[in-house]
């Protein structure tokens, strides 16, 4: 409830207080307050006003560092220009070297020479008897001689050269637990004392049971006594050995060498663009690297089969072969892997590819007349293609 106050003239200005909030001003007049200090707003800012007889100069400066910001352009030009012409000269010198493997076609970067490869030869084998020494069997061991005569017969079949002169002289077949009996051995044609002309082979037989595995580096080819079990049988080594003789024959390992001189360039121009170095290094590991690995491998399986077809091996050895590694890669504990993250293919495509070959690798067989001992299971083999087909 509200209480209605009579009315109360107000004092001049100084000399009262106000004394209600209600009041209304009534016998003064109002006019403009006019103070003699300048009132002052506590929202308004303080305006200054100034002149100057100098011109205007706006400056913009970073840091303090008038230095970097302008100096920083001209540098990133710098930068550009010697990619940009880094990369030009590297596509010219990348094509001027691209050449097509003799044997399948395919494409690719090689840029060694000859006279290059053979003190690469020189150097690959002094390593390889220098890592494997004290486990490398004699010449006269009876599994060397069974491996050296499988080797002399797939690269004399295929004229592709001899093994060095400090081999033993060719045997018989040996007992050595390793090997099951060869229904086609009898018929395989060999002349021991052939010499057909090409390169010179060494051949280095290492007695490691752990190891399961075969190569060829360089003309030098390797083959663990780990890996016979597996093979069971002439027929088996054929296939692994053929597979490594076309790593050699396509010049698979200076392939390699050629090709990461332009993997480690195109890092250092991704690095100069903004991206890590070791991220670079990755992405050419799985885009590059990764990718011709297993093109080569299954390029070896190709020219493996027509190798071991050339002296008179059964082609169906190699898809048993591989069937029998897949095997034992499993019982070894080795696990699930993408394909895009491995070196060699996954076998499920591997044997696949190689099932695709044994037509043409029994055609090889049929057209060779020394290979007559063969010859009824080539026909019915080609027999129920053409049923089939």
């Amino acid at each position: 409830m509200f209480t209605i106050l009579p009315r109360r003239t107000i004092p001049a200005l100084g000399q009262s207080r106000l004394r209600t909030v209600f009041s209304v001003p009534s016998c003064i007049p109002v006019h403009p307050l006019r103070a003699s200090v300048p009132f002052r707003s506590p929202l308004s800012r303080p305006q200054r006003q100034f002149s100057t007889s100098s011109p205007l100069r706006v400056q913009y400066t970073r840091f303090s560092d008038t230095h970097t910001y302008h100096s920083r352009r001209p540098d990133q030009n710098k930068v550009t220009k010697v990619v940009v012409f880094v990369t030009a000269a590297g596509v010219v010198y990348y094509i001027a070297h691209l050449e097509q493997v003799p044997e399948t076609g395919r494409w690719r970067f090689m840029d060694i020479s000859p006279k290059f490869e053979a003190k690469l030869e020189e150097a690959s084998y002094a390593s390889l008897l220098s890592e494997f020494e004290g486990r490398i069997l004699p010449a006269k061991h009876p599994i060397t001689r069974h491996v050296h005569r499988v080797v002399s017969g797939l690269l004399e079949a295929s004229d592709l050269g001899t093994l060095g002169p400090s081999d033993p002289s060719v045997s018989p077949a040996v007992d050595d637990g390793f090997w099951r009996d060869d229904p086609f051995a009898a018929a395989r044609p060999h002349d021991p004392h052939t010499s057909p002309g090409g390169k010179e082979w060494n051949l280095l037989v290492v007695n490691d049971p752990k190891i399961v595995n075969a190569l060829a580096s360089f003309g030098t080819i390797v083959v663990f006594t780990g890996i016979l079990p597996v093979c069971k049988d002439e027929q088996g080594l054929a296939a692994v050995v053929g597979h490594e003789i076309g790593h050699a024959v396509a010049r698979h390992a200076s392939e390699r060498y050629s090709s990461s001189k332009i993997l480690i360039l195109l890092a250092i121009l991704l690095q100069a663009v903004g991206i890590d170095f070791g991220v670079a290094r990755m992405l050419n590991y799985l885009l590059f690297k990764l990718p011709n690995s297993r093109t080569q491998e299954l390029e070896a399986d190709t020219l493996g089969m027509r190798i071991a077809a050339k002296a008179c091996y059964d082609p169906r050895s190699a898809v048993e072969m591989h069937t029998r590694l897949a095997r034992a890669s499993e019982s070894g504990g080795v696990g699930f892997t993408l394909e895009f993250l491995r070196t060699h293919p996954v076998p499920e495509r591997r044997i696949k590819h190689l099932e695709e070959l044994v037509p043409e690798a029994y055609e090889i067989i049929a057209a060779n007349p020394q290979c007559a001992g063969i010859r009824n299971s080539v026909e019915q083999f080609l027999g129920a293609i053409t049923r089939w087909g």
